[in-house]
């Protein structure tokens, strides 16, 4: 284009760039007045018209002046998103959402708790608008807009979430979450519009409408959150959506000012080690944030914490090995962590995996302190801290050869407790005893050690618990005695009380044998 040319265009476009919100506003008035559809048409392919060439401005202008989002408005997103500019059209969303999640994710202010904040009217009609052009673009455009649209949608969430979430105890059992769906929830449009964005991206069979309604009910509970999270995670790896881009956007999440969004961003990290598609630089630097992080005062953030950590040692076993004295470190505390029981059953899942793949030889001591630590909650009155308590022992078990002494002397004091919850009213944890049991019977001290063993394998736990009784009685008398004592007293030998279910089950024990003597 010749330079006449080139001045007279720009002479030409630079009045209409001032004259943009006046015309749109004219616009606006138009789709009030006109009463047939067929008119909203020549109004769509004007307002497309100014979008081509003054594309910024125009998606800033509609966004002010063409609400509430009604059937006109939400077909000129459509509009929109169908034509050329369409995917510029949808980055401007995006930096428009991110923006206004930025504004409020700044530390709140005396005025302002956090659990107060809602979302402003443009960042739902922001996403509104999103939703509407994600539908009409292609599946490549959308991906290619993911690493921004993805954190700028989960921000409103996180933010709008409150300080519940930062509390909220996860069961530790994954998979168990409960919807705890709200009818007046102010988050359910942005979760909506996620569903909407991913729904677009993978395109997939497996991911049905009811897994997509239950990630989005998980998301918006402060309940749920995190392990929506984690489920979200997920379905991103196996869609081959995991990005650097989208990686490094979280990655600035964990050191912001807002809890919420470390807490997002620990969730997303917890379930990524599973498979990190991370260099090992990185992974160590990353790892260091989970030890950090697990100190945090929020219960919830701990908690995804240790669970990063127990994942990362599976995953990377090279790069944790490295640093295993202070991650072991920082799981022995998180045992401690009595106020918050969902952490310590995290914790001796996390350690269980540590034991298992680096073996007692590279624990040194910390062996016999996690050993001590765990057999304290055999008795617990939570199913899930028994569960972990006896995952955890018997990983233990299968690796305490060297450790043979020690923990033969452990087992002295905790056989008792595994014979009576083989019946343990929570059918999960009545199944791992099992295991842990059988794994235990070695280091019994029982000349037919192996008669033992084929029993667990064979029988349930009713009959089992009668069988290796009668072996007591015939092999070691004066641990039968033992059984006998604790009946009377209620408690183990190292002073822990019984379980109530567990005393009642070593009275059906004692009573059936003194029956059939």
């Amino acid at each position: 284009m010749s330079p006449q040319k080139q001045g007279r265009t720009k002479t030409f476009l630079l009045p209409c760039f001032f004259q943009v919100p006046g015309v749109l506003s004219i616009l606006h008035t138009c789709t009030w007045s006109m009463l047939q559809t067929s008119f909203m048409y020549f109004v769509h392919d004007a307002v497309l018209i100014l979008a081509r060439y003054h594309e910024e401005l125009t998606t800033d202008v509609i966004i002010q002046k063409f609400v509430p989002m009604d059937r006109n408005t939400l077909e000129l997103w459509r509009t929109l998103g169908k034509d050329s500019i369409g995917i510029c059209v949808l980055r401007r969303l995006s930096e428009k959402l991110k923006r206004v999640g930025d504004d409020s994710s700044e530390p709140s202010s005396s005025s302002r708790r956090l659990e107060d904040h809602q979302p402003s009217p443009e960042s739902l009609t922001v996403a509104c608008a999103i939703s509407e052009v994600v539908s009409v673009q292609s599946e490549k455009g959308v991906q290619s807009l993911l690493p921004s649209l993805l954190p700028g949608l989960l921000l409103q969430v996180s933010e709008a979430l409150g300080e519940e979430m930062l509390f909220a105890p996860l069961s530790p059992w994954r998979g168990l979450s409960e919807d705890q769906r709200r009818e007046d929830n102010v988050r359910r449009p942005f979760c909506e519009t996620l569903m909407s964005v991913l729904s677009k991206c993978t395109q997939k069979n497996w991911l049905t409408p009811s897994w997509m309604q239950k990630m989005s009910a998980m998301l918006e509970s402060p309940h749920t959150h995190a392990e929506g999270m984690c489920l979200l995670t997920r379905v991103l790896v196996r869609a081959q959506l995991i990005s650097q881009e989208l990686i490094e956007s979280f990655s600035q999440w964990l050191d912001c000012p807002s809890a919420n969004l470390q807490l997002t961003a620990m969730a997303f990290f917890a379930e990524l080690m599973n498979d990190p598609p991370i260099e090992g630089r990185n992974v160590l630097k990353i790892l260091r944030v989970f030890t950090e992080k697990a100190q945090h005062r929020s219960s919830t953030i701990r908690q995804m914490a240790v669970r990063a950590l127990g994942n990362a040692v599976s995953s990377v076993p090279v790069e944790v090995r490295k640093h295993r004295r202070p991650v072991v470190q920082v799981l022995q505390q998180s045992l401690a962590d009595i106020a918050c029981p969902e952490v310590v059953a995290e914790s001796m899942v996390a350690l269980a995996e540590f034991v298992r793949v680096l073996q007692a030889v590279n624990l040194g001591s910390a062996f016999e302190a996690i050993a001590r630590s765990t057999k304290m909650f055999f008795e617990s009155e939570l199913e899930y801290l028994r569960y972990s308590a006896f995952r955890l022992y018997s990983v233990l078990a299968s690796s305490a050869s060297i450790k043979r002494s020690f923990f033969a002397g452990e087992v002295a004091e905790t056989w008792v407790s595994l014979l009576l919850h083989l019946r343990d009213p929570d059918f999960a944890v009545a199944s791992m005893c099992k295991i842990t049991f059988s794994l235990c019977a070695p280091f019994m001290g029982l000349s037919r050690v192996q008669e033992i063993i084929d029993l667990s394998k064979r029988l349930g736990a009713n009959e089992l618990q009668y069988e290796v009784c009668s072996h007591l009685a015939r092999y070691a008398p004066a641990m039968l005695d033992r059984l006998h004592t604790i009946a009377r007293r209620g408690c183990l030998e190292n002073g822990q009380r019984l379980h109530t279910s567990a005393v009642e089950i070593l009275d059906d024990i004692l009573a059936r044998r003194r029956r059939r003597n």
